[in-house]
């Protein structure tokens, strides 16, 4: 018997105090495979002509679903060598997990995509039964009946003296499930093909699937979420007003009710830091704590490569900003062609660069050799080199201030003629001295080794060994924590370092000492911020 047919004969049974019979089913969220009934107790799941699956990742018996219609509910087991994943989290072949009617199963992790679904579901039951017996429906049916058609109205909210928006649906619940969105380039594109659009009104809903998803995932329980970074609000090239009008236009296309977050300026809220998902489970879900496991996030800044030709030509994505929002987060990601669409996971640009293993990794040692003497036995003069934000003033308070080393800071001092008047005011009292300025050339190091050689006292070399990308996390690291330091303009940072050259001997170092950089954090907040993806690229 088709699905349709049991749903029908179901209904048409549900004259009696309760409904009589449900039927249960696994949906496909593409076209390229068949509905799975699911009989009540044991079912299996898996490669075969009758589910249109013909993926060799998936096993034969690839899932067991042990199936409870009166409950609405469902046991999952994984019997096939592949894991599958449920609501995103990836399950493993002999383990477990219990099912609720809208959870969405791939059979193999990252395809396979079915929604399980019983009919009539739990809602429908509700309401069935309510028209039996000629009872008016309870606020929570009102609610449910009614949430598409109040979709639209709602309230604005400013949070962080403005550098947050937030938009709360009238219709919009808490939920323990969230499935959250970025919006440009996810939900909307521009009508005019341009990569930005050229008005507010320059949009359209990216694929047709998009409503009919959010509505599904409406349905079974999930809170629908937008975060979106709109810095050109903050910048003046967008005015917020017309942004506005823009979300209450797109929600109404929707038809779904959905609560947005919107990071306008730099700093906590913006993408991919977690300010935006902070202030929802801190302040905007009704104290309802958020399963992550069942939580997900999609969005289009995943740091995919360009790829396709002519028509079908993509461009490489503009950053991570999305991806690395949802490692933050601890959610699972997907794309928008593999989320609505239902495509294989797609291959992107992965960084070397955890920044949370930085901190964990304790085997490390802070200097290379290892057996350098801090501080010498005689006087000497240190030239640290390295990039803007590579530590190399925390490496100077931390290790050297406390030897009566005297720090020539040309930051502090005004100019690299003042660190060189500090250095030789020192050395000509018989103390050391260091020079923590970038040093990032030959000729910007020769003027010190000459003033080494002048009052005859060594010169080391301490270069600071930091990777580039958590030399560029460091300096973010550092505007968010510490408002004293001035934000270092992008392009004097590359110009640094294209002039990088690496010291020698040759230059007249006695040695040339490495420098692992290992933070220390003022608080426990401070560490935890240091462990996130900072960066968008």
């Amino acid at each position: 018997m088709s699905i349709a047919k049991s749903l029908k004969r179901s209904l048409s049974d549900a004259g009696g105090s309760k409904i009589s019979k449900r039927i249960c089913f696994l949906q496909p969220m593409t076209s390229d495979y068949n509905s799975i009934n699911l009989n009540s107790g044991i079912n299996v799941v898996g490669r075969n002509s009758e589910t249109g699956i013909r993926d060799v990742h998936c096993s034969k018996r690839q899932l067991e679903l042990d199936v409870d219609m009166e409950n609405t509910r469902a046991k999952l087991r994984v019997i096939g060598e592949n894991p599958c994943s449920v609501n995103g989290l990836m399950i493993m072949q002999n383990n477990e997990c219990n099912l609720e009617h809208g959870d969405i199963i791939e059979c193999v992790y990252g395809k396979l995509q079915f929604e399980l679904q019983f009919k009539p579901s739990p809602t429908a039951e509700t309401k069935i039964k309510n028209e039996k017996q000629n009872q008016q429906p309870t606020n929570e049916d009102k609610s449910n009946e009614n949430s598409v058609s109040k979709n639209g109205s709602g309230k604005w909210e400013s949070v962080g003296n403005g550098s947050m928006m937030v938009y709360n649906d009238d219709a919009v619940k808490a939920s323990n499930k969230i499935a959250g969105y970025d919006i440009d380039g996810t939900i909307i594109t521009t009508k005019s093909g341009n990569v930005f659009p050229k008005h507010t009104d320059d949009w359209q809903i990216l694929y047709p699937e998009v409503p009919k998803k959010l509505k599904s995932l409406y349905q079974s329980g999930y809170k629908i979420c937008f975060f979106t970074n709109q810095g050109g609000i903050g910048s003046g090239k967008i005015k917020l007003d017309d942004f506005k009008r823009k979300i209450k236009d797109i929600l109404k296309k929707l038809a779904v009710p959905v609560q947005v977050f919107i990071a306008i300026e730099e700093g906590h809220y913006r993408k991919p830091l977690i300010g935006m998902w902070q202030y929802l489970v801190d302040n905007k879900n009704d104290g309802i704590d958020v399963d992550l496991s069942k939580s997900f996030f999609v969005g289009d800044a995943a740091g995919r490569p360009e790829s396709g030709s002519g028509k079908n030509k993509r461009r490489k994505d503009h950053s991570l900003a999305d991806r690395r929002f949802a490692a933050n987060i601890d959610v699972s990601f997907y794309t928008p062609e593999e989320h609505f669409l239902g495509k294989p996971t797609e291959q992107w640009l992965k960084s070397d660069y955890k920044p949370s293993e930085i901190i964990n990794n304790t085997d490390i040692p802070l200097l290379e050799p290892k057996n350098v003497d801090i501080p010498a036995d005689n006087c000497e003069m240190i030239i640290m080199v390295g990039l803007p934000g590579s530590g190399k003033s925390y490496f100077c308070q931390e290790y050297l201030e406390q030897h009566n080393y005297t720090i020539a800071n040309a930051d502090k001092a005004g100019s690299t003629q003042a660190c060189l008047k500090i250095c030789e005011k020192a050395l000509g009292a018989g103390t050391s001295c260091v020079v923590d300025n970038t040093n990032v050339d030959v000729e910007s190091r020769k003027k010190f080794m000459t003033l080494a050689k002048k009052y005859n006292v060594p010169c080391r070399c301490f270069v600071m060994n930091v990777p580039l990308d958590q030399v560029r996390h460091n300096i973010k690291y550092r505007h968010l924590t510490d408002s004293s330091h001035s934000k270092i303009n992008e392009m004097v940072f590359n110009m640094m370092k294209k002039k990088f050259k690496n010291p020698t001997v040759d230059e007249g170092f006695t040695h040339i000492v490495k420098v692992n950089l290992k933070p220390k954090f003022k608080s426990t907040t401070e560490e935890q911020l240091y462990k996130l993806y900072l960066l968008e690229k």
